[in-house]
């Protein structure tokens, strides 16, 4: 008679860059086999950055309603496989469409999602108001990955705090632009990127193959990687410079100085370890980001270039303060 299979724990996060990012970081620090489900999209590029982590098991979850390119928007799809050893289920989500993708996926587990707060917070006004007015405080995401993996967020922030100090001081400075929505790339890059050589900086433009352009940027400015290519060169650079967006998530992660430009999220939420934050007296605050934040239209009320590049010319060292 076979022995019975081992139960299986899943932590899911089928949606974005960023969110598989974040619970990435949680992850590495477990001392025992894990497994995150996750689109098959980031699979190479998970395997790249996490090389050192052989205990980490990737299950791919492709769900339409997690794409842009989504028809309907509550379609969680027809998966090919069902996984019927796993029994438990773990995520910060709080999206029924994520429950209800779960249940198909994983059809004898129990589901534990622990962000059914933060989402109607990110839906409703209401309950934003009073995360927004300062009267409650909101969780980072790293932090609840953190606590839902049986980690320590310290160690999560030692981590980034320690790969950043093995960073190389080059002079070399990336700007990403990509981000998912045109609301959140920030439009000024052409004006930063020559304030920045004025300064001696060798300044590289960074996009993933099919983000947009932001204004005055051409194709012949930009280099175009994604995966190990990217990896490879995020760690090449002294600093890297992001929007909110899924490459911020990946620079901090991998332990570059990275400096994000804030507009149109709540960043208290999403803000990474020992990641320098310049955001805009018009941020939303809370779990509520802007009525503008799913679209390409390009917003007003940015940072200035005058505010960017000071953080760039005196950056904290790996062993100052950090968020």
């Amino acid at each position: 008679m076979k022995p019975a299979a081992p139960e299986r724990t899943v932590f899911f996060e089928p949606w974005n860059l960023g969110d598989v990012i974040i619970a990435a970081a949680a992850l590495r620090e477990s001392k025992k086999p894990v497994s995150l489900a996750c689109h098959s999209m980031w699979h190479p590029l998970l395997r790249c950055a996490l090389n050192k982590i052989p205990n980490l098991d990737l299950i791919a979850v492709d769900l339409p309603y997690t794409t842009r390119q989504r028809g309907n928007p509550f379609d969680t799809g027809n998966p090919n496989e069902r996984f019927e050893d796993v029994r438990e289920v773990r995520s910060i989500r709080g999206d029924l469409r994520d429950f209800a993708a779960a249940r198909k996926i994983f059809p004898h587990a129990h589901i534990r999602m622990k962000g059914w707060l933060r989402f109607f917070g990110r839906k409703s006004a209401i309950v934003n108001f009073p995360y927004a007015m300062g009267l409650y405080r909101v969780q980072n995401r790293y932090r609840s990955w953190a606590k839902l993996a049986g980690v320590d967020y310290e160690e999560i922030r030692a981590t980034y705090r320690r790969l950043q100090a093995q960073s190389p001081n080059n002079g070399r400075v990336l700007i990403h632009v990509g981000a998912q929505w045109g609301s959140k790339q920030f439009p000024n890059v052409a004006e930063l990127r020559d304030a920045l050589a004025e300064r001696s900086f060798a300044v590289t433009i960074l996009a993933a193959p099919n983000d947009p352009l932001p204004l005055k940027i051409d194709e012949h400015d930009t280099f175009r990687i994604a995966d190990d290519p990217l990896i490879q060169e995020l760690r090449s650079a002294e600093h890297v410079i992001t929007n909110d967006s899924g490459p911020m998530h990946l620079a901090a992660f991998l332990g570059c100085r990275t400096t994000a430009i804030v507009r149109t999220s709540p960043i208290e939420e999403w803000a990474p370890p020992a990641t320098t934050i310049i955001h805009s007296s018009v941020t939303p605050r809370g779990y509520r980001p802007s009525q503008s934040y799913m679209s390409d239209e390009i917003l007003a009320g940015w940072p200035t270039v005058s505010e960017i590049v000071p953080a760039i010319l005196h950056a904290p060292s790996p062993d100052g303060p950090m968020i």
